[in-house]
């Protein structure tokens, strides 16, 4: 019979802790959601709604004194590498009614 490393059980658990964590949906909370975009409008957020999620994305309009935003943020498995305080994801935000051009 051949021998077992004795690397073999650590390893094992990591890829199998490594496997469940890339299997889970985490979206973020709307109190992450409205201190993430106050940071990225320089702008306090009074309002965060119309919140919604695909696997990888979560969509929402952040409201501020200066009209309202959508916005769109990493979430997914991402959110619980940021969980771990590993990164930060920010999202990206456009003030309603403008359109992304791409030349």
């Amino acid at each position: 019979m051949k021998p077992v490393s004795p690397l073999f059980k650590p390893v094992a658990v990591l890829a199998l802790l490594a496997a469940m964590a890339g299997c889970q949906t985490v979206n973020p909370s709307v109190d992450t959601l409205k201190q993430r975009s106050e940071i990225a409008l320089g702008v306090p957020v009074s309002k965060v709604s119309n919140v919604r999620n695909d696997s990888t994305l979560t969509y929402f309009t952040a409201t501020t004194a200066k009209g309202e935003y959508n916005c769109q943020m990493p979430s997914g498995g991402i959110v619980a590498v940021a969980g771990m305080g590993l990164y930060d994801p920010t999202p990206s935000c456009l003030k309603e009614g403008q359109a992304l051009i791409l030349q």
